[in-house]
């Protein structure tokens, strides 16, 4: 909770978030700046920061930014520490994409002040289109990757990377997961600095900072010195350290999965040689070799790839896990995999017989009804693609690319309004190329934060290269899939004060779209119409399609006491288009058609759509 997180008690202990006990270690360190593109599963660790930057103003004073996309966040944070401050960008795994380039140049320049790059990875893909390991992202730019294997641990090691970057001069990533991150565990507290905001004189150093060819060809050997020397610090690093144990089969265990280990050798009734690695990269080969030299090999329990596994085979060292099938390849770890691996291992029975309990969750699980994520109650996207689907009817077919955000959902039925999705922006960059190949029209969909992150320099190449197809951005005014932060369009900044408000369309009009039309999708007649205006145009057609988030607008309405919720009256026949081609959670189908004015928001759009107008307001009825 924010309470416990900014509290000055130290010593005390408290149960937070683990995104919570990272935002504390970065208070504790005395960040200076801190910046973030929301994704989940790191969003709560700007979330908290925004807000306890204003309860701890002039105590301790830091700034603050939700950053157009990760690129601008890892820059923002750079320009801290290149002043000689401490600087944080917080992401999900998918962000380093969008932010590799600065950081991979930046590891050549080195920092000054601490620098911080927080990835959150998504093993099973929880909210993600992908699982990728970025620990190798600390393979390819040569820096340190770093991991905890608790909550409580996570706030110590994020001060810890702080210090080890200003040590070594390099950026650090911190490697979270979903499990970890979104886990609650118990916090140690340490003493909040009294700090206040200094500006200080810029120092030119034109021969690190400027990343010429000449001059990055003398820092590469700079680099890789560093990078050997941290290994060696890693080797004597008391956050990595090894348990004596029984037998000649030993555990290496790197962050959360140590954890899981020690519950599962303690189901087991085993003590096991482990060694747990805090340090995922540069891999300390001294202490591994140091672990390793009296066994007879070692099993390697990590989350998502083989990183560890194959460092260690390539050393010559025994090595079982994901490669050979004793840990499986996909999706997140738990205690049950983890203990199943160990007896494979071992050549023992587990603790108790997990197939068999695996089996009859299945069963269980099998009897609870299905609850797919869905579009909120009186979502305006739900309209916007009813709309589309209204228009693609006619057309006969349409090409229909999204983008990421809540709007994803429209793939479902009976939407069915998204066809392709890749990766933020994409739906406006491959619509370029799907524009010149296909017979068929294309409507993009991509949300208002999206197309801010990075959809405009794929407008702008539509406009540039004649590309005909539709834009749909679905403006809800907010950041809405990760808890509703602001972004340039809203007009607010991440500690609740007013900034200056982008305006969408002129960015849209300032790229050379020559249709540019704003419509309320709650307005159905209207969004069809615009809709078919736009598909005449010869040229990209832009279609913004406004309305606050549901919840929001909903929740503001509940306060002022103007939620009217609607009924369906006994004119209804029976006819279904609304439960077949609309669809709402609100609507309900069991035997005849109702509406469950317990969620209802009132937005009134299925009233536009039956064609028997037997859905009504109450006080219509």
């Amino acid at each position: 909770m924010l309470k416990d997180v900014i509290r000055d008690d130290a010593g005390e202990k408290v149960f937070l978030l683990g995104n919570e006990a990272i935002a504390r270690g970065a208070l504790e360190a005395g960040v200076d700046v801190c910046a973030a593109y929301p994704g989940t599963p790191s969003s709560e660790i700007l979330d908290t920061l925004s807000n306890a930057c204003t309860l701890l103003r002039g105590r301790l004073d830091f700034y603050v930014e939700y950053s157009t996309n990760e690129k601008v966040a890892l820059e923002v944070a750079i320009g801290a520490s290149l002043a000689g401050k401490r600087g944080m960008a917080c992401m999900k795994h998918v962000g380093v994409n969008v932010a590799a380039d600065a950081l991979l140049s930046f590891a050549y320049v080195g920092a000054r002040g601490g620098l911080l790059l927080v990835s959150a990875d998504d093993p099973t893909m929880h909210s993600s289109q992908n699982e990728q390991d970025n620990r190798w992202y600390g393979k390819i730019a040569k820096i340190p990757v770093i991991e905890a294997s608790s909550v409580g641990e996570l706030k110590e090691i994020t001060k810890k990377c702080f210090e080890i970057s200003e040590k070594f001069s390099l950026p650090i990533i911190l490697r979270s997961y979903t499990r970890l991150s979104h886990a609650s565990g118990v916090v140690t507290l340490g003493k909040l600095p009294n700090k206040k905001t200094e500006k200080v004189n810029w120092k030119k150093r034109p021969e690190t900072d400027v990343l010429l060819p000449a001059n990055a060809r003398k820092l590469k050997p700079v680099l890789n010195k560093k990078i050997a020397e941290i290994e060696k610090f890693f080797n004597i690093w008391e956050m990595n350290w090894i348990e004596d144990g029984d037998g000649k089969i030993g555990i290496v265990a790197c962050g959360l999965s140590y954890s899981y280990v020690k519950e599962a050798i303690n189901n087991l009734k085993l003590k096991i040689p482990i060694l747990k690695l805090s340090s995922a990269h540069p891999v300390p080969r001294k202490l591994v070799e140091t672990f390793s030299s009296n066994l007879d090999g070692v099993l390697v329990v990590e989350e998502v790839d083989p990183f560890l596994e194959l460092h260690l085979r390539a050393m010559g060292i025994e090595t079982y896990g994901k490669m050979d099938g004793y840990l499986p390849q996909d999706y997140e770890y738990n205690l049950t995999i983890v203990e199943m691996g160990i007896s494979k291992v071992l050549g023992i029975k587990p603790s108790i017989d997990y197939d068999e309990s695996t089996s009859k969750r299945e069963e269980m699980k099998n009897l609870a009804p299905s609850r797919p994520p869905v579009l909120c109650p009186g979502c305006p996207h739900t309209a916007t693609f009813y709309a589309i689907r209204k228009v693609v009817k006619e057309l006969g077919n349409a090409c229909l690319p999204s983008d990421i955000g809540c709007y994803t959902l429209g793939i479902n039925k009976p939407l069915e309004a998204v066809d392709i999705t890749i990766c933020m922006g994409a739906s406006v960059g491959v619509s370029n190329g799907l524009a010149h190949v296909l017979k068929d029209r294309v409507i993009a969909t991509i949300g208002d934060s999206t197309f801010l992150h990075a959809g405009i320099p794929a407008l702008i190449n539509a406009v540039y290269n004649e590309a005909k197809f539709v834009l749909v951005i679905l403006d809800n005014l907010t950041t809405g899939m990760t808890g509703h932060q602001p972004h340039p369009g809203t007009g607010f900044k991440a500690c609740g004060e007013k900034g200056k408000k982008v305006i969408i369309e002129d960015i849209v009009r300032g790229c050379g779209v020559d249709f540019v039309e704003i419509v309320n999708p709650y307005n159905i007649r209207r969004t069809i119409e615009v809709l078919r205006r736009a598909l005449t145009h010869e040229r990209v057609a832009v279609v913004i399609a406004r309305q606050e988030c549901a919840i929001i607008w909903a929740r503001k309405r509940k306060e002022e006491g103007k939620i009217f919720p609607l009924v369906v009256t006994e004119d209804c026949d029976l006819c279904m288009e609304c439960i077949n081609t609309f669809t709402c959670p609100a609507l309900i189908y069991d035997g005849k058609v109702r509406i469950d004015t317990t969620i209802c928001v009132g937005c009134g759009v299925c009233s536009q759509i039956c064609r028997k107008k037997a859905i009504k307001r109450k006080s219509e009825n």
